[in-house]
This record gives C-alpha cells, structure tokens and sequence, in this order.
C-alpha cells in the first residue's frame, strides 16, 4: 500500500515506521518545512510539509505525488494547545481537505475517547452516546462524520503514554497528581500506549477495516487505583483529592470505554495494561525519572537500597554479602536474576544472544527491582552503560562505586570462566585498563561515593559502604521532614 500519514508526531512517526517495516510505501506529513527536513534526515520514509488547513496546500500536493496511486490515509495531526479555532482548521478543515484530494484514498481519522461525555463510570462501546457539549468535543465529531461519510474509518483513542510520556507518572513524581472527584476514587483512566496505539491504526488501515473503532488497552482503572500502585513503586505518599477541573480542554468524564470491537478484527495490544509496559517497555519508566530530574521541580525520590556498581572482580557480590548481613538487608545480584529468568548461564546467553541480548535482559532484570526495598543490590559492571539504566539506578537506592586498578582486577577474574567479555585475544589486564577507561566517566557521575578498595579488606570496604550509607538516608529523611 501506499499510504500518507498527516501529522508525525508522537503516534504518527510510529505508525509511519510501522508501516513502512511491514514494506508499505508511507509519505509522512509535517506542518513546516523545517520538521520535515529534521524528520527526513532519520528516516528511511518519504518526508513533506503540508498545512492541511489550506485546501490549495493539499490540492497541489496530491498532484505532485499522483493523488490516484495513494491507497489511504491517516489523519493524526495535532492542534498543539489550541482551542476549538485551531480544532477547526486542523481537525475539520484538514480531513475535508484530504477527503478532497484524495477521493480514492481509505481515509483513517484519529480521533478521541474524550467525545463520550459519560460521567457515571459506565462501560462505553462505539455505539454509546457520543456527543459532547463542548466546541472542541463537537468538532471531532465532525471530523469523524467527515471520514465516515467517506466510508472511511474513525480511531478513537484513549490517553497516550509511552517513553518520554505519561502524564500520570510525571505528575505523581512532580507531586501534581490528584485524585478528582467520583467520592475519592477518581476518574476512570482509559489508556494506550503510543505503539499499541499505532499497531491498531496499522491494523485498520491495512485491512481497510470501515467504522468507529475505540482504542485503548484491556485495563481501565481509577485514578486512586493507578496511584497507589504507583506510590508503592517509587515509594511516595498517595495524592491528596480535589474537585475536577471544569476547564479542562475536552472536559472531565468517568467512563470505562471498551475495546472489544477492536478485538474482534484480531488486534491485540502489546502492553494490556499500563503496569504491563511499566515492566516491559524498557524506556518508559527511565524516560519520565530523566524528564523529572531534567525539569528541577522535584527531586527524584531514592530507595532505601544500596547498590554496588564497579567493573568485574572489584567485590560487589562479596562486599555486597557482608553489608546485607551486617545491616539485616537482601542481597540481590543482577547476574543472578539474569540467569534465574534466562534459564541459562552468562556465558550461553553471549554465545546465543550476544552481548546486545545481555544487555537487553540486565536492564529487564534492573527493572525488575522497582518496588523493592531494604535489599543491596550488586551489579553486572556492564549496567551503567545503557542509558536507559541511568536514572533506575539513581531511584533504586544510594550508590557506591567500588574501584580497584586493572591489574589487580585481572588476578582476581584470573580463574573465572564466567566473564564472557574477558574471553578472547586481548589481554585480560588490558581489556580491564579499556573497559575502566570507557566507564570510569560513568562510574563517577553516578557513584554517592568512590571507595578504592586496593588497600582494604571486603570487610573494612562493607563498613565504610554501610556506615556511609547510613549517613547519606539520615540526612535525607531530614531534608525530607523539613521539606
């Protein structure tokens, strides 16, 4: 198929890459010419820029690209932050533009869930009421008509997240989270992640699939609900409650929308529920801990772990032990999670799956401990380097970076047959002097504290890790209380 995609933003590019990885033709759709030549350097798919609010922009555009050989295309261009003048450019004036000028086109409108106005928390299929009493509510729904007319097809989607968005999550670190109305329960959050949200669109599209189709994931929950599994994970207090907000944009409702029609066609989210992708999608949750440290309105809460980083050999397991014990703690190894879920050892998981394929589980074995509480946590010395590891690391607890010179460490990893990147024709000591060369940067930026360990014993290293440990939450409990 040969399919035009209006509007690439946080669902459109995916649903382009989607596409386009299926091995359809996708001519993707920016507003200005400035995105899409940002847009056109990283991607393997045709770029233009087209205000579908002007008719002549469109109009010339279907000439150029031979508007009879465009098979369908989806409407997802965003108004921004405007209100119903810009809905009505954009939303209403765009699809009848499209409609226009590619009349063989299957045309595929991205509307929203926010058009059923239900306020009781009943459950809402494609065929409940759905006219809200809002301008910018009324407006999608023309839009809707608009494609549907076209015998076209309407995707009604819930509330977007995915890596770099979540509203809930974001705001709950911020401390901006609410719980509003329904007797302190909270609305109903009806949610989808943005490549759930753009599989379904592909799903629609390629199967020419006609009719109003709700998108959203298979676990509707309250906001309180949401909350206080959120507060358990990350360890902070529930939100308190306040009124709705009767100025929000498309209004505030409480209904539990439904997907089954969806279903039906063969569609399947990937994440079924948000706590799902906060498991699995591994950028998710490292994503939003980056953006709430990047925006500086709150400080990213800290575990009450300890965690041991440093390379291979340095003593994280052994050093790691002797603290659990002295301060009654679990000892957690990342390395041992990895081959308790792999079913197979280190060395088998390189040899089958690489190193990429390590790293992939060490970071799913990192998110694994998200929740957990009173455990020191020793790591692959390989961890830090994924940046998606980063912030997860500074949530889960106080970090300690053990360090030890290369030649020392070569002794101690001398006998170890388990240290796959040891294996090969470089030196041993010098692959340990390279790999220290590499990660010290990272190592130090993200270490509470350094302990160079040449001239210790693990049981000297272990006071001088809980000892300082100790000092580092007293001082943040304080801070905290005051706060």
């Amino acid at each position: 198929m040969k399919v035009l995609i209006a509007g690439c933003g946080f669902v459109g590019e995916r649903t382009a890459d989607q596409l386009h990885a299926a091995g359809h033709e996708v001519i993707g759709l920016t507003h200005s010419p400035e995105s899409a030549a940002r847009l056109g350097v990283c991607k393997p798919w045709r770029v233009e820029s087209c205000d579908i609010s002007n008719r002549d922009a469109v109009l010339a555009l279907a000439a150029g690209l031979d508007a009879a050989g465009v098979d369908g295309f989806i409407h997802c261009a965003s108004s921004g932050r405007g209100g119903a003048e810009m809905y009505q450019s954009v939303y209403v004036d765009g699809m009848r533009h499209l409609v226009e000028a590619f009349p063989r086109a299957f045309p595929l409108y991205t509307s929203s869930t926010s058009v059923y106005p239900q306020t009781d928390g009943e459950i809402v299929d494609e065929t409940s009421f759905s006219d809200p009493d809002r301008d910018t509510g009324r407006l999608l729904r023309e839009a809707e008509n608009i494609a549907l007319a076209a015998n076209g097809a309407v995707a009604r989607l819930a509330g977007i997240y995915g890596p770099g968005r979540s509203f809930v999550l974001k705001n709950l670190l911020e401390g901006k989270a609410a719980i509003e109305g329904n007797h302190g329960q909270g609305r109903i959050l009806n949610q989808i992640h943005a490549d759930d949200a753009a599989a379904a669109l592909v799903h629609l599209m390629t199967q020419r699939l006609a009719g109003i189709y709700n998108i959203v994931d298979d676990a509707q929950i309250t906001q309180r609900q949401c909350l206080e599994r959120l507060c358990i994970v990350f360890g902070l207090k529930l939100p308190g409650e306040r009124e709705p907000d009767p100025n929000r944009k498309r209004g505030w409702s409480h209904k539990r929308v439904s997907n089954t029609k969806l279903h039906a066609t063969g569609w399947t989210p990937r994440y079924a529920s948000y706590f799902d992708a906060l498991r699995d999608d591994p950028d998710l949750v490292s994503s939003i801990l980056d953006l709430v440290h990047a925006g500086g309105e709150a400080s990213v809460p800290r575990q009450p772990n300890i965690l041991l980083i440093g390379l291979m050999g340095s003593g994280k397991t052994t050093v790691g032990r002797i603290v659990a014990q002295m301060i009654g703690f679990q000892i957690v190894d990342t390395d041992h999670l990895i081959v308790e879920t792999a079913g197979k050892t280190i060395p088998e998981i390189f040899a089958t799956e690489g190193e990429a394929g390590f790293r992939k589980r060490e970071s799913a074995a990192l998110r694994s401990l998200l929740g957990k509480r009173g455990c020191v946590i020793a790591t692959g010395g390989g961890i830090i380097t994924q940046p998606r590891n980063l912030s997860i690391l500074r949530h889960l607890g106080y970090i300690v970076w053990l360090d030890a010179d290369p030649e020392r460490l070569a002794r101690r990893t001398a006998m170890n047959n388990n240290r796959p990147l040891l294996n090969g024709e470089e030196d041993p000591k010098a692959k340990l002097e390279r790999l220290l060369a590499e990660r010290k940067p990272l190592y130090k930026s993200l270490a509470d504290l350094r302990i160079k360990t040449a001239e210790l014993t693990p049981q000297e290293t272990a006071y001088g890790v809980m000892e300082s440990a100790r000092v580092f939450f007293a001082r943040r409990q304080k801070l905290e209380s005051v706060g």
